[in-house]
């Protein structure tokens, strides 16, 4: 589903799980700040690697500059670090301390769910979830995000594509059909691991391996590969950087074919990857904590770093000279 920017009237809320602390657009100072940490990737609303919207931990948007640079224009900040970002249709959603904000030309705001309690950012589709409660954040009713279902349990994780979506409780994983004009029934996944890392409708890992919903199939890992930030190509293959002794790696299952690829960058200690987004043609950009972005294309892998906006010239008069 998606929805244009004018009908997004999802209210500038009061801070969820702290009645009475106003969260509204949060604007910075005058002038940029200066090209911090990264923590997430936000995909484009095209297949289109590229496009990508990348933001910092303190809710920095870099946008991508059509010549293969990132660069920090808007001065809006979150009032929480960002720890995740995604899209609801055409909109930029992040996350930070339980609230999620939609970002406008303007700069974020919180968006309100329920009055009270802290809520999580799913994977894939952007729903989110509070208690029990599922929402649906590109459709809306009454100018705020939709429910979608009440899952039987407190929700822990949550993923969605563009016709199902998987809700993960304490105690069981459950399927929901979402394609049709109505939401079907949960359905159980039997077997499912009781702590599944979520990705979207169709993936999920596990420390094993990358598992296949619902069926249930699973694709081992290699030894000595350890799996962090994943996402899906438009196509639903699973994408996801793997550490090794000797870095990190591209990893990508399609049609029950893994193939991996060193992205061949130095890390400093304590540096790790913190987004990712990858396309049917093969291109990919990889956010990494320190600034850097990694780039994937047909020549290979490339490195840049996020950057802010020069500042902007005031025309008039030189300064006074004495004669």
């Amino acid at each position: 589903m998606r929805c244009a920017g004018g009908r997004l009237g999802w209210i500038v809320a009061a801070r969820i799980g702290a009645a009475g602390a106003g969260v509204g657009i949060v604007a910075g100072a005058a002038g940029t700040a200066h090209a911090g940490p990264l923590a997430a990737i936000a995909p484009a609303a095209t297949d289109d690697a590229r496009r990508a919207i990348v933001v910092g931990t303190g809710g920095e948007v870099y946008e991508p500059d059509g010549k293969g640079a990132w660069v920090h224009r808007l001065p809006s900040t979150t009032a929480e670090p960002v720890v995740a970002a995604g899209r609801a249709g055409e909109v930029v959603v992040a996350i930070g301390d339980g609230v999620v904000y939609r970002l406008a030309g303007n700069g974020w705001s919180a968006i309100r769910l329920v009055q009270h309690g802290k809520a999580i950012l799913g994977a894939g589709r952007a729903l989110a979830a509070v208690g029990r409660q599922v929402f649906v954040l590109d459709q809306l009713t009454k100018g705020e995000p939709t429910r979608l279902v009440t899952a039987p349990a407190n929700v822990v994780a949550i993923s969605a594509g563009a016709k199902a979506a998987i809700i993960a409780t304490d105690a069981a994983a459950f399927r929901l059909e979402t394609g049709g004009t109505k939401p079907g029934k949960l359905v159980a996944l039997p077997g499912a691991p009781r702590h599944l890392r979520l990705v979207s409708d169709r993936w999920a890992i596990t420390d094993r391996g990358a598992l296949e919903l619902p069926a249930g199939k699973l694709t081992r890992w290699p030894t000595g590969l350890a799996i962090g930030v994943a996402a899906t190509t438009a196509d639903e293959a699973l994408v996801a950087i793997g550490s090794t002794h000797a870095g990190l790696e591209l990893v990508t299952l399609r049609a029950g074919t893994l193939a991996r690829d060193p992205l061949g960058v130095t890390l400093a200690p304590g540096v790790t990857a913190v987004g990712l987004v990858a396309d049917r043609g093969g291109r990919a950009v990889v956010a990494l904590s320190d600034g850097r972005l990694a780039l994937r294309d047909k020549a290979g892998w490339t490195t840049t770093e996020v950057s802010d906006a020069a500042a902007a010239e005031h025309p008039g008069a030189g300064p006074a000279s004495s004669p």
